[in-house]
């Protein structure tokens, strides 16, 4: 074949072929963009934190503040959100075990004060993981405070702000669904909070306790708060002398005395208004749990102390 013609052939073949050259470079550019953005989405994946929270409160905080996705694992305290209480399980907040933590990989691990021992965060700390103590004060302002704590650890500020004026407003509606029941009542009402039962003796709440706080909350007397601080067992004569309306426990603390009846037909109990006339409340288990839904808790304990009966 002569040149000439052969150089007419090979520029036939090129602008034959040019469509697809182009085509080829265009599929290898989108590729390439795929690649970047998979590879993107891969890095940004990895950066998100992995959160352990230690204490219900701290659980249901992350979730109210919109960053439940970083949780990877909580403490048995935690029972609300659902999705919360379907995490791992680091077990009882003051019994930790820093293997236990570690082994959901995490890169930040917010407890409270009541988290123990406290040489298990130390460990985590030379893990090299983030541990944030949050503040945890069992008042309106303590838990107003524990959410902003919380959110700008969170780089969440602004839905933190959010979160504590909706906690401050359902708290004082609260607070007045509470006086205007007990106006309609003409007295405030009497109860003790039983805490568990073991061996047969009541450890029931007294002064500085979060059962006393919410009890104040609801506008409810606390005759032990007038004789001790914190919990201790409640002798028979006790009983007869604080003589409650009331007795208030939550699930677990039926569980552990062997169910209502267990409590109720104790013979000091027996003597008391409480227990002539079967008044036992048993609170859900996030009942003093002091987070975002204080205010449902303060009202729900109104409702069956003065409206319900």
């Amino acid at each position: 074949m002569k040149p000439q013609m052969l150089s007419r052939v090979t520029m036939a073949e090129n602008r034959q072929a040019w469509p697809f050259l182009v085509l080829g470079g265009v599929f290898a550019a989108y590729a390439m963009l795929a690649l970047l953005w998979l590879i993107s989405g891969t890095a940004h994946a990895a950066e998100k934190p992995r959160v352990v929270a230690i204490d219900g409160s701290i659980s249901e905080i992350v979730y109210a503040l919109g960053k439940g996705d970083w949780m990877v694992g909580r403490d048995i305290t935690t029972t609300y959100p659902e999705e919360a209480a379907k995490l791992p399980s680091v077990g009882y907040m003051r019994q930790l075990s820093a293997e236990g933590i570690l082994s959901l990989k995490p890169t930040l691990v917010l407890a409270t004060k009541d988290a123990k021992p406290q040489n298990v965060l130390t460990r985590l700390q030379d893990a090299g993981v983030h541990v944030e103590i949050i503040e945890n004060v069992y008042t309106p302002d303590g838990v107003e405070a524990k959410i902003k704590q919380i959110a700008k650890v969170l780089d969440a500020q602004a839905a933190g702000k959010k979160l504590a004026e909706q906690v401050r407003q359902s708290v004082n509606q609260a607070k007045v669904f509470a006086e205007n029941a007990i106006q309609q009542q003409g007295k405030s009402a009497k109860a003790i909070f039983v805490l568990n039962v073991r061996g047969g003796n009541m450890m029931v709440a007294g002064k500085h306790s979060r059962a006393d706080k919410m009890m104040q909350l609801a506008g409810i007397e606390n005759p032990a708060a007038e004789q001790f601080n914190g919990y201790k067992p409640l002798t028979a004569e006790a009983a007869i002398q604080y003589n409650p309306d009331y007795l208030l426990t939550m699930q677990h603390g039926v569980g552990s005395a062997g169910g209502k009846e267990a409590i109720l037909n104790t013979p000091a109990i027996r003597m008391t208004q409480a227990g002539k006339n079967g008044r036992l409340l048993v609170m859900d288990d996030s009942f003093l749990t002091f987070g975002p839904r204080l205010g449902e808790a303060i009202e729900s304990l109104v409702k069956q102390v003065y409206v319900a009966n």
